[in-house]
């Protein structure tokens, strides 16, 4: 499965709260986003035209995506069609968790303050973890992404359906829906930055993200920080003293343009 990023997309998208208007392919083919919840009134089922019919936009309450939709403009005798196609997110969307159990790591830890340090010895504590008793256990950590697949319906009677890009390509909307994930048990994990899965104590919990329109979950996936323990063996460092961006055409999809990025360890400068 091919990831790829709705920034290079569409950078204003919000879950369909804001305006939407991207150029692509013609200029008489806009491509807009919604988000899924329920059906609006009839005659506008796909996006909605402002007031003052200076923009087509989607308001997150789209139920489906449509291909080839026709917005009508008059003015007297005069009539324009706009030919939109309006796009939203499968559900349910899913979350990639690039470890989904997570274990103390080994001789880690840090300080924590006075008022959290235990107040009593164990007779079960080993000696290390005795040693340890004013400091925190270390987790290892995990990357977290919410990945989607954005379909629209073809036009017919049977409305086929149709992938942004191909089937194969899932698009990362992580930084979308930030503000609408949540874990179930917080005190087993947390989430830094939305993107960091950081083990805190030895249980389960379930990475969620919630529909900002309603209480359904969009998504959820199962993590387990575990009792059993692992050691660093190896830390590598590397140099980075800049960056080289190259560009590539995509043989199968003459849409799709790869970047890939390459840190460069060569001090080519004085002072550098």
């Amino acid at each position: 499965m091919k990831i790829g990023s709705s920034v290079a997309i569409q950078s204003s998208w919000k879950l369909g709260r804001e305006v939407i208007g991207s150029q692509e392919f013609t200029a008489q083919h806009w491509m807009l986003f919604g988000w899924v919840h329920r059906p609006p009134e009839e005659d506008s089922t796909l996006s909605r035209v402002s007031d003052r019919c200076n923009y087509v936009f989607v308001n997150g309450k789209e139920i489906k995506g449509k291909m080839d939709a026709v917005v009508n403009f008059t003015y007297q005798y005069l009539s324009a069609p706009l030919h939109i196609t309006v796009w939203v997110p499968r559900l349910p969307l899913q979350i990639e968790v690039s470890d989904t159990e997570l274990s103390q790591i080994k001789g880690w830890r840090v300080p924590i303050v006075a008022s959290k340090r235990p107040t009593r010895e164990s007779e079960d504590e080993d000696e290390e973890e005795r040693r340890g008793r004013g400091c925190a256990l270390q987790y290892q950590r995990a990357t977290v992404r919410v990945l989607t697949q954005f379909v629209s319906e073809g036009a017919g009677l049977w409305g086929q359906l149709s992938h942004l890009l191909s089937p194969d390509w899932q698009f990362d909307i992580t930084h979308l829906v930030t503000e609408f994930m949540k874990l179930e048990e917080p005190h087993v994990a947390t989430l830094q930055d939305s993107r960091i899965l950081v083990g805190r104590e030895v249980g389960m919990t379930t990475i969620q993200v919630l529909s900002p329109l309603s209480d359904s979950i969009l998504a959820e996936k199962t993590v387990t920080v575990l009792d059993d323990k692992v050691s660093v063996t190896d830390l590598a460092i590397q140099l980075m003293a800049g960056l080289s961006v190259n560009l590539h055409p995509n043989t199968e999809n003459s849409k799709v343009i790869t970047a890939v990025a390459t840190a460069e360890e060569l001090l080519r400068t004085p002072k550098q």
